[in-house]
């Protein structure tokens, strides 16, 4: 078993023994129990389990793609914010209103793909002379940063934005984009006006759910391989397998059937 199996295996044994604990099935018991439902109440609270794992799958992303990143040792994860939920920014008010402007004007523009590109190129060019002026007023925010790691080859430094699937409802779609992009400008303010950040939405999945009203595809958006090609020393196809490969093991079905038994049989 080569490293990133291993971090695969674990996490994914970590994950179940969490989302399955005793006080966990002691809180969603509770829960259910006083509810009215058509459902039987040992199967909401078995269904809750595997909701549970489902929302702490995005944690275990990012924790994989971290070490997928770092195995290239062509790659420097940069800690200090790499990974952090509470990271403290300073954006400009006017990158900050510029951000907002942006997405409403994308919502109402039916823009092209080739518009898209001049109008997100712009708004970048502007957040960077925003951030670089220090006559500008500024606002402060907690934020977290997925991963944030630099080229060596290059020095460019890549701001990361990690989602399993791109088939989330509109309204989190939209935060998703403007997240991206104030990240983006709190990013290049932190590392200074010397330094190229460039922001990716980076889907796990290959498949194209939707299109992207906010961001060029082309040069903003990378999907499974696009990704595992261009930054990384392993390969997608493998990826996939070693997934497929843990996810119908032996041990992972006894701990499912397990799981099983003791929330709806017992």
């Amino acid at each position: 078993m080569n490293k990133i199996e291993t971090i695969l295996t674990d996490s994914i044994k970590s994950l179940i023994k969490h989302s399955s604990s005793p006080e966990k099935i002691k809180s969603l018991k509770e829960k259910h129990i006083v509810k009215f439902h058509f459902i039987p109440y040992k199967y909401r609270v078995f269904g809750g389990i595997l909701q549970s794992m489902n929302i702490q799958f995005g944690n275990f992303i990012e924790k994989v793609m971290d070490e997928v990143i770092s195995d290239n040792p062509n790659n420097e994860i940069i800690r200090k914010y790499s990974g952090k939920t509470g990271n403290s920014f300073a954006l400009s008010k006017k990158s900050d209103s510029l951000i907002d402007s942006y997405i409403t004007n994308c919502q109402i523009g039916n823009y092209t793909e080739d518009e898209l590109l001049q109008n997100f190129n712009n708004l970048i060019s502007n957040i960077n002379k925003n951030e670089s002026d220090p006559s500008n007023k500024i606002a402060y925010f907690k934020h977290d940063v997925d991963i944030l790691f630099r080229d060596k080859s290059t020095d460019i430094y890549y701001y990361v934005e990690i989602k399993y699937n791109d088939d989330h409802d509109m309204g989190k779609f939209v935060d998703i984009n403007r997240k991206l992009l104030k990240t983006y400008a709190y990013l290049q303010r932190e590392l200074g006006n010397d330094k190229i950040l460039k922001p990716i939405l980076f889907y796990f999945n290959n498949k194209k759910m939707k299109g992207n009203i906010y961001l060029p595809e082309s040069q903003i958006i990378y999907r499974g391989k696009r990704f595992f090609d261009s930054f990384t020393n392993i390969k997608y196809e493998d990826m996939d397998s070693y997934m497929k490969n843990i996810s119908e093991s032996p041990e992972t079905i006894q701990a499912f059937n397990d799981l099983y038994k003791k929330i709806v049989i017992d």
